[in-house]
Formats: C-alpha cells, sequence, structure tokens
C-alpha cells in the first residue's frame, strides 16, 4: 500500500472513534471529524502558497488543534518543523533561519515572539489562545469550509521528509534532524505491536508535542494503531496536581513518562488517586527520553503498582529496544531489539564484544534519520546500511537483551580504568536526604581525571550534616576507584527539555565553585564540599 493509501485506510476502518481527548475541557474528535479539519487546514495552507516540499516552522503550545495542523501539514506534503515554545528568542531565530520555513504557524500570544525573530506568523486558533487582537493573519480551523477537491497526501511518497526535529542536547546550537515518513511508520508499528498497542489503548498526553516523545510516541503511534489521545499542557510542577485526575477522568490506560514526571509525581503527589487509577485502568506505563534510575523506578512502581516499561532509542535512530513482558532486572536494562533493527558492541578499535562486555553501542537499522542539517538548513544525508555509533555505553547478554550503563562522553578515565558515573549516581540516591545525584569528572595531575558528585538535597538538609553517612556507604557500596574525590551541593541540575542532565554544563559549574580552571588541576584527593549558591 502506498502512504495515502495506509494513512486513508486508517481512517476509513477508524472513522467513528474517537482519536483525540481535550484534557481541559473533555471535548472528544472521532477520527472522521479530525481527517476532515485537517483536510480542510491542508487547503487552506496550500491556498497561502504552501508547496509540496516545504517546510512549515510550527510554534504553537499543546492543544488538539496542534495535532490538526500537524497533519494537515502531512496532507500537504510540507515537512513539519517543531519549536518549542520555551526556547530562547536566539534558539528561535536560529532555527527559523536554519530550517528556511515556507510558512511560520503560531498561536495568538507567541506571535509576536516570531515576528521578532525576523518571520512573518500565520496564527492558528485554539480554545486556549484565541487570535482576538492579533495583529497577525489568522485560522480558525473550526471556521474553514469543507474541502472536496483538496486531495492529502496526493503523490506522497516513503522517502518524503515528515518532521525535521531540532534537539536541546548540550552544544551551543540546537541540532536539526530529519526523518522519512517511511521509516517513522515502519518503526512506530514494530514497537507497537510487540507492545500489544490497539485501538482500545488511550493514551495521555502531557510530553512537549514540539519534540519526538509528544509528536512521535504519543501521536504518530497512537493514530496508526486506532488508538486515541487525551491532549494536555506539558507537564509541570503545577499540573502534577491534577495529573491523575484528569487521567482518570478521561479514562487513559496508556502512559508515557520520563524519569523526571516519575519523580515529580512522587513528590508531590499527597492524594490516592493515582494509586487506584494505576492499580484498575492502566494497561501500560511506558518511561523513556532519559536514564531511569533503579531506585526512581522501584518507588514508583511499588507507589502506584504498576510496571515501568523502558525502551532505548535515539532522536535519529527512533525506537531500537522495548522491555518484553519476560521479567528482565538490574540497572540499566532497557528491553530487547525490535524486528528488522540490528545491535552490536565495539570495542575502542571498533570490533564487536562478546556477550556482557561493555563498550559503545551500536544500530544498524532501515528506520534511520534522513540527515542532519548543516546551518544553512541543508541535508547532509546518511546511510541507513551503515553502523549508527550511538555515544552510549552499554553490553549485551547472550538472549540479546541490551543493558545501558551510560554516555561515552560521560565515561570518566581515572588512572586509565574507565568509570561508568550511572553505578555511582544509582549508589548515592539510595543516601536518606539526597535527592537526585550527578557524577562528573575534573582534571587530576595524577590519574588524569577524578570524580565529583553533585548533590541536590532535600529541602532543609546542609550537605555537611550528612557528608560522613554519605561517605560511610559509598565505601560499602562503591569500589575503591569509584569512590568520589569531592561532593558538591546544587538547587538543581540544568537539564535538556527531556529532563536529561546537561552534565557539560553541570562540570562547568562544578569547575567554577572549586576554582579549577582549564589548565588547571586537582593535585589531592580530599573529599571535600561546596555548594552551588557559596
Amino acid at each position: 500500500m502506498t502512504i495515502r493509501e495506509q494513512v486513508l485506510d486508517l481512517f476509513e476502518r477508524n472513522g467513528d472513534r474517537i482519536f483525540l481527548v481535550d484534557a481541559l475541557t473533555g471535548q472528544p474528535t472521532s477520527y472522521h471529524e479530525f481527517h476532515q479539519l485537517a483536510c480542510a487546514l491542508g487547503a487552506e495552507l496550500r491556498a497561502r502558497g504552501l508547496c509540496r516540499g516545504d517546510r512549515v516552522g510550527v510554534m504553537v503550545p499543546n492543544c488538539c488543534e496542534l495535532a490538526v495542523l500537524y497533519f494537515a501539514c502531512l496532507y500537504a506534503g510540507a515537512t513539519i518543523v517543531p519549536i518549542n515554545p520555551n526556547l530562547s528568542a536566539g534558539d528561535v531565530r536560529f532555527i527559523l533561519s536554519s530550517c528556511d520555513p515556507r510558512l511560520v504557524i503560531t498561536s495568538a500570544s507567541l506571535g509576536g515572539r516570531v515576528a521578532a525573530a525576523g518571520s512573518a506568523p500565520i496564527v492558528l486558533a485554539t480554545s486556549q489562545d484565541p487570535p482576538t487582537g492579533s495583529p497577525f493573519a489568522a485560522i480558525d480551523v473550526t471556521a474553514l469550509p469543507p474541502s472536496p477537491k483538496f486531495q492529502p497526501l496526493e503523490d506522497a511518497t516513503v522517502d518524503d521528509l515528515l518532521v525535521i526535529v531540532y534537539t536541546s542536547g548540550t552544544t551551543a546550537k540546537p541540532k536539526g534532524l530529519a526523518h522519512r515518513i517511511g521509516g517513522m511508520f515502519r518503526n512506530a508499528r514494530a514497537f507497537a505491536e510487540q507492545q500489544r498497542i490497539d485501538h482500545s489503548s488511550r493514551f495521555y498526553l502531557t510530553l512537549s508535542m514540539a519534540y519526538m516523545g509528544g509528536f512521535y510516541n504519543l501521536l504518530i503511534l497512537p493514530f496508526l494503531h486506532g488508538a486515541s489521545v487525551v491532549i494536555d499542557h506539558v507537564f509541570d510542577a503545577r499540573s502534577s496536581l491534577s495529573f491523575w485526575d484528569r487521567a482518570s477522568r478521561h479514562q487513559a490506560n496508556t502512559l508515557w513518562l520520563a524519569p523526571t514526571v516519575m519523580s515529580i509525581l512522587l513528590k508531590m503527589d499527597r492524594g490516592h488517586v493515582g494509586e487506584e487509577f494505576c492499580r484498575r485502568p492502566v494497561r501500560r506505563s511506558f518511561v523513556g527520553f532519559a536514564p531511569l534510575p533503579l531506585k526512581l523506578k522501584t518507588d514508583f512502581e511499588a507507589r502506584y503498582g504498576v510496571q515501568m516499561i523502558e525502551n532505548y532509542g535515539l532522536s535519529e535512530t527512533l525506537f531500537v529496544t522495548a522491555r518484553s513482558n519476560a521479567s528482565g532486572a538490574g540497572t540499566g536494562y532497557v528491553g530487547e531489539v525490535l524486528p528488522g533493527i540490528e545491535l552490536r558492541v565495539v570495542g575502542e578499535d571498533g570490533s564487536p564484544l562478546p556477550p556482557h562486555a561493555d563498550g559503545e553501542i551500536q544500530i544498524l537499522t532501515p528506520d534511520l534519520m534522513a540527515g542532519y542539517l548543516d546551518e544553512k538548513g541543508r541535508l547532509k544525508g546518511v546511510n541507513a546500511g551503515e553502523w549508527f555509533a550511538t555515544g552510549d555505553f552499554g553490553r549485551l547478554d547472550e538472549s540479546g537483551a541490551l543493558f545501558v550503563t551510560g554516555r561515552k562522553k560521560d565515561i570518566i578515565i581515572r588512572g586509565g580504568v574507565n568509570i561508568s558515573p550511572a553505578a555511582i549516581e544509582e549508589a548515592l540516591l539510595h543516601v536518606k536526604g539526597i535527592v537526585d545525584a550527578a557524577v562528573v569528572s575534573i582534571p587530576h595531575e595524577l590519574y588524569g581525571e577524578d570524580i565529583v558528585a553533585v548533590l541536590k538535597l532535600e529541602p532543609g538538609v546542609e550537605l555537611e550534616s550528612i557528608l560522613d553517612g554519605i561517605m560511610e556507604h559509598a565505601r560499602q557500596e562503591l569500589a575503591t576507584h569509584q569512590q568520589p574525590a569531592r561532593y558538591v551541593a546544587i538547587d538543581d541540575f540544568p537539564r535538556t527539555a527531556n529532563g536529561k542532565v546537561q552534565k557539560s554544563q553541570l562540570r562547568e559549574l562544578v569547575m567554577g565553585k572549586l576554582q579549577i580552571g582549564s589548565g588547571s588541576f586537582l593535585r589531592t584527593r580530599p573529599v571535600g564540599t561546596a555548594r552551588a549558591s557559596d
């Protein structure tokens, strides 16, 4: 079947089923209704000059209208370029300049920011942000006339670019990468079939639809299986107070959480709705986007009575593994490889390593991205027939299960010994008074690098008051070469939008607090303390 036939067949088979639910208003939208809205908006975009192959910059907060816009772009043959509304003005300007979009569509309250970045925006009316009084051209999806002559996905192929996502990594500027329709559809089906996702699944979308988690995991994947999606605002500490109430009220049964979301829910949830809800209708609880500490996983599962299903993938590769229903165990276990994908672990010389040996994870996948964008917006293609080096360290067991142990660039080499920060972080999280832990390296004159443990403590706890207990715990749980040389307390960690700790920024902060310059060394191994606020 062609891409057009696949999509139209899904709407034909699921026409009367609910596709979207607005979490704030409770308004449902059926597959048939959604398709009609997307066709009308696709025709409107064409009338405004959008052509096949054009790029569309999209900066709209989570809402059902945003989902319609994404599909309208797909229908019109355009490439979607999502932009996180929380990005800095400089990053917004960089992305719009880099991707060179034909149209830029935003919400009324964000129109000024887009205009300030040098683009003429079109405002998309949303139920939460109507364009009343906006000086910019506006589109109200609900007011558009039917478009019987519009042909959605006309001439679409598996090689067409569906999306260009700018990742929020540790580089100075966001990095743009593109994915083709065919690879995204194949990969989503492989994951969903392994996890038995079908039309009875109802997802609760609280991740940003400007990134792959909200766009791909929680919109494209459910659509391809006739499932439904409850769309809510992006999760934050305030929304945690109503998270379980809304999930329960709208009968969600499939969750997809980031470790930071799990941590906030454990801390902020004072009721029992979540505990009762998770033990009844919830069928699947997925977790991804950042490393999951074993203690956090254990605490969350014990309280809410769900099994958190881990997976492994990258923005460049999409899903690679998914935890099976078998009782795999152990820190870093992220499941088994999906059909059609191969994994290997290699040493420093690039040769494959045997089971249980740690090395860099490499992936051979037909779903590999189309390529990266350079600063002028030109696509630099990649070869899906070659092994993709992930930059992650891990190991495979005899059955092919994957265990991720850390990032290659985060590995600390002390006296010629490779040390994984993840193992140290996991051990420290079991100390009472520690909320979060991250381990980075500092230069050392004799050993090359040494270890600093950066800690976020519970409110009111001073590092000096629990330092002796931390050091004793480290001596009992960690090997001699894993012992931190310094402990630093910090109010919060710098993180990416997906919740990953930005180790390079954290390391710079630590170097500054310990007054270590780029050419300086830690000459001894005193175990000391410092506070980020000192």
